[in-house]
């Protein structure tokens, strides 16, 4: 984004418009399949969910205080010294009250996966809540909050039921400087909030798509229109 701008909502609207394809096809790339495993790393002050080879000599674990607190689960990456202790680079902001933090990987560059990523976590109980949105570089930092998740009709008991599942998977980014596009490469999507007054609707995909920066702006696109979220705290 350009420096000299100092509205960062007239950026985002030039932006938009500068965002390749039409918005009947979802173009972009999907997230990189880092390897998912167990994990490799145990502490007696550790309770590991999942780990992911970053490829790079890096892992990022998703873990939680053995002892229960209320910061919940964090993401930590990490890396193996000489003496196979543990190095710890980067942990980020708690989860809190979420039983989940799982993170999908987006390389900011696609040419160099092991650069700078987006890190996009999903969080919830039995359903999505939507992502927490992270840039990692040097280190973890919070960037904003997706408040939308897939629609997923199930049968349980003879009744058709709509089920909040993780957006992630269905994201395509286009990265445009500082700037990234996620569209929805799926048919429809769960908005917990359209920053319009309406809460807990189901658009059709094509309709929608999210902003990031990577000094912290995000915005929702609804119909061409962009509808910027408040500054994180």
């Amino acid at each position: 984004m350009p420096r000299s701008w100092k509205d960062p909502l007239a950026a985002l609207l030039f932006l938009s418009g500068c965002a390749t394809g039409d918005r009947t096809t979802v173009t972009g790339r999907g997230p990189h399949p880092f390897t998912q495993f167990d994990q490799n790393v145990f502490h007696d002050t550790l309770l590991v969910q999942t780990s992911f080879d970053l490829g790079d000599g890096t892992f990022v674990m998703v873990a939680s205080h053995v002892e229960d607190t209320f910061e919940g689960l964090r993401l930590y990456r990490y890396a193996f010294a000489p003496d196979s202790s543990v190095d710890v680079r980067a942990i980020s902001a708690p989860g809190y009250d979420s039983w989940t933090l799982l993170p999908t990987f987006f390389p900011v560059d696609s040419a160099h996966v092991h650069g700078p990523l987006w890190v996009l976590a999903n969080m919830g109980e039995k359903e999505s809540w939507g992502q927490k949105v992270m840039a990692l570089d040097s280190g973890f930092r919070d960037i904003g909050f997706m408040d939308m998740a897939y629609p997923e009709r199930v049968m349980e008991d003879d009744t058709l039921r709509l089920k909040r599942r993780s957006i992630a998977p269905y994201l395509r980014l286009q990265q445009q400087g500082d700037t990234a596009f996620w569209g929805i490469a799926c048919d429809s999507v769960y908005l917990y909030d359209d920053l319009q007054g309406h809460q807990d609707v189901v658009l059709a995909a094509q309709r929608v798509r999210y902003f990031t920066t990577r000094d912290g702006h995000t915005a929702l696109e609804i119909d061409g229109q962009l509808i910027p979220y408040p500054p994180l705290p």
